[in-house]
């Protein structure tokens, strides 16, 4: 592999080699896909840009496929995958039919309409692409240099085949693909008739054949099948018109293909389906969003080791510091030397704000233990102080009016939860501006399940490892939580910062997200911790998430900008939506949580679970900085 000054910036579904993909690519995201995947239907991916759609399907490419077989010495990981869902044989190698094709390009330079003629344009030139890219696929699994050499390549059909009627049933490789170039040229050729000559000979067809092609057709070398299963894929199905994209998906589901029919587009194809009705979803279409693949109990920690699996394939082709894990160069522990003088400060800090309770006896013996703490000056001792001004907080709220004389067990202060540490970490970032943002577990998280925000966090990462070893010599590039976190906050003011140039509705995101972490803090950094570890998010009810559906936000302008603005955050993975079921004392809603990287823009916590209900009016007033929420002091006490 080339050499790359930051391998970390390298986008590999795009511009890297097929040795070189796969060297890079992470096996782990096989693991999450659906066991249905590889069978008959509609399977619809959907994600944020950088989610991993097109590394997913570049993949099951034939060359990647080869590749894959090729390595297979030295990638057992994936190639043990492959085989395991039949996509590779021990001694045939590929047994998969990858087609992949873009609409990127070509597809929307069709008329714009919905006549019988435009549609059927439309169908036949993807009928043609698939035929041709199937073909060539198909010449580069069996490690020919062109076309030309499908010679020896026999095409037979099933029943279903000989009823095809747009795409000619032969039997040569090489004379199908002569069809299919001469009709993608007449497609174009034929665009100026729709204006001209209204009863040229246009290339249309009725249905999507060529669906039903590549399900048909077998391919014989010799009397050998070669590529028994196919797979269709079909990538940045955002790029098609809003009628082309409703027209496939809906054909295609009608036609029940019996291969599997990948469909990939960005979230924002979605549109408001995103924050109110739901994707279409049944027997024959599938939808899968990928953020979705790492969600449930041990969703995070199965995305941390795909994450890290991806940071070490990168760190290993660099040669500006030595390869191996990228966590190793992640200092993941705070020493006394990070303390400093923050430890005596804290020290003051809560005797000031526990001096009003020395002479109460309920607190006597927690008193007692903190001082006994004070002795070790560390990040546990550190924690622990802030924990009991939390507990105490929380037992003055809690406080009876009946006469309470005996001191409180000091047991309780043992059976305090993860949460409330969690609480206490936070704070004590938020008031000593002690790193938070630091180590391995957090740069994963910081991700947000999206694999071009964690490289981009790992880029900022690596140049300053990189810096220390190359350019100041140091023969350490180890990272201090420090040094990490001030690196991740300024690639955090960097996204925050480039939301209005980068969005639609650019400001007034930007304006609602900033109130949503405002109102986040407020929330958050109140001593008794009512929401430990800290609120991240805000949630609809379903009444709330109604007023936002079309039919009602016709009647205003105010609802519809905010339904705008609501699904391009979350189609663009600024936020991020999970269902909150129905409880005793609420209905069902949504809750939208921050993006992890602007929680460290807010210095907010990285943990999901804390949230707050808020209206349709609160937050159209925050999108338009009317009523944005005040800052409230760093942990105040309520009295």
């Amino acid at each position: 592999m080339a050499y790359r000054a930051n391998p970390f910036l390298e986008r590999m579904s795009e511009r890297t080699s097929d040795q070189e993909f796969v060297r890079l690519f992470s096996p782990k995201i096989l693991d999450r896909l659906h066991e249905d995947a590889f069978n008959g239907a509609v399977h619809l991916f959907t994600s944020p840009p950088g989610g991993g759609k097109t590394t997913l399907l570049r993949a099951f490419t034939p060359t990647a496929l080869r590749a894959f077989w090729n390595a297979r010495a030295g990638q057992d990981e994936a190639y043990q995958r492959l085989l395991g869902r039949q996509v590779l044989h021990e001694s045939d190698g590929p047994q998969l039919l990858g087609v992949l094709l873009s609409c990127a390009s070509g597809y929307a330079d069709l008329p714009p309409g919905a006549s019988m003629t435009q549609a059927g344009l439309f169908r036949a030139l993807l009928d043609c692409r698939v035929v041709l890219r199937a073909l060539r696929s198909l010449s580069s699994l069996l490690g020919y240099g062109s076309t030309d050499q499908l010679v020896d390549v026999r095409l037979e059909y099933d029943e279903l085949g000989r009823d095809l009627k747009s795409i000619p049933v032969a039997e040569s490789a090489v004379e199908l693909v002569r069809w299919a170039e001469e009709r993608e040229r007449a497609v174009y050729a034929k665009l100026d008739s729709l204006i001209g000559d209204a009863s040229a000979d246009l290339p249309v067809h009725v249905r999507f054949e060529s669906v039903l092609w590549l399900q048909s057709v077998r391919f014989f070398r010799g009397d050998k099948v070669v590529a028994p299963r196919r797979l269709l894929m079909i990538d940045d199905l955002q790029k098609l018109r809003k009628r082309q994209r409703s027209m496939m998906l809906e054909e295609l589901v009608e036609l029940r293909p019996a291969v599997p029919v990948w469909l990939a587009e960005r979230s924002i194809a979605l549109g408001d389906a995103l924050i109110s009705q739901g994707a279409r979803e049944g027997r024959d279409l599938r939808h899968y969003p990928m953020e979705d693949m790492w969600s449930g109990k041990s969703g995070q920690h199965q995305f941390t080791t795909f994450a890290q699996s991806i940071l070490d394939r990168r760190l290993d082709v660099q040669r500006s510091i030595p390869a191996g894990a990228f966590s190793q160069y992640l200092e993941d522990q705070l020493t006394p030397d990070d303390l400093g003088d923050l430890f005596a400060k804290a020290v003051q800090v809560f005797e000031k704000e526990t001096e009003r309770h020395l002479q109460n006896i309920r607190y006597t013996d927690w008193l007692a233990r903190a001082k006994e703490g004070q002795k070790a000056v560390d990040f546990d001792s550190l924690v622990e102080l802030y924990a009991t001004r939390i507990l105490i907080a929380r037992s003055e709220g809690r406080r009876q009016l009946s006469l309470e004389l005996a001191p409180i067990p000091v047991e309780e202060l043992d059976e305090r939860d993860s949460k409330v540490l969690g609480a206490a970490e936070i704070f004590c970032h938020d008031e000593l501006k002690l790193p938070y943002y630091y180590g391995i577990d957090r740069l994963c998280a910081l991700a947000s399940t999206n694999v071009e925000e964690l490289l981009a966090i790992a880029a900022s990462l690596y140049e300053a490892m990189q810096a220390k070893q190359v350019l100041r010599k140091q023969p350490d590039p180890r990272l201090s939580p420090a040094e990490q976190e001030r690196r991740i906050k300024e690639t955090a003011k960097r996204k925050r910062d480039f939301i209005p140039k980068s969005h639609t509705e650019g400001t007034r995101a930007q304006s609602l997200l900033d109130a949503i972490g405002f109102f986040c803090r407020d929330k958050t950094f109140q001593i008794a911790a009512s929401y430990a570890p800290g609120v991240t998010g805000i949630r609809l009810s379903q009444n709330e998430l109604n007023r936002l559906r079309p039919a009602q936000t016709k009647t205003s302008e105010h609802y519809a900008m905010l339904a705008r603005v609501l699904w391009e955050c979350v189609a663009e993975n600024l936020l991020m939506t999970r269902d909150s079921a129905a409880s005793a004392s609420r209905d069902e809603g949504t809750v939208f949580y921050l993006n992890r990287s602007l929680c460290a823009y807010h210095g907010l916590p990285l943990q999901y679970g804390g949230w707050q209900d808020v209206s349709v009016e609160n937050m159209i007033g925050w999108m338009d900085r009317s009523s944005a929420p005040i800052k409230r002091r760093s942990l105040e006490v309520l009295r």
